[in-house]
């Protein structure tokens, strides 16, 4: 029989393995999304607060800001991978998504955590 302390540690593996990624993306979509893509604030660039000159990534979520506020043109000239990654995020969390419904009929969590 199993203890309570590795039933406890199971079940937190298995809610981590199923949600986790997924409430990291939306959550960072999310605010992208809402991001005001005109706003002068400090930016959270781990690069830019390390004074590097370059950043492939700066500019992406201000990208997707302007891209889900229709301005296409300004949002590609912010970050050409910005149209990309507004698909990609979301198929993923929609990827997650399915994988958790075939574990759920499955019922194989303990073998693929």
């Amino acid at each position: 029989m199993e203890s309570d302390f590795r039933r406890i540690n199971k079940l937190i593996r298995k809610y981590f393995f199923l949600h986790f990624e997924w409430i990291v993306l939306m959550t960072g979509l999310l605010l992208m999304i809402f991001l005001d893509p005109f706003s002068q604030a400090e930016s959270i660039c781990p690069a830019k607060r390390l004074n590097l000159q370059f950043c492939p990534g700066c500019g992406l979520g201000r990208s997707i800001s302007l891209l889900f506020r229709g301005e296409f043109v300004t949002s590609v000239q912010t970050h050409p991978a910005g149209i990309l990654a507004a698909m990609i995020i979301p198929a993923r969390i929609g990827k997650i998504f399915y994988r958790n419904h075939k574990l759920k009929i499955t019922d194989k969590y303990e073998k693929d955590i």
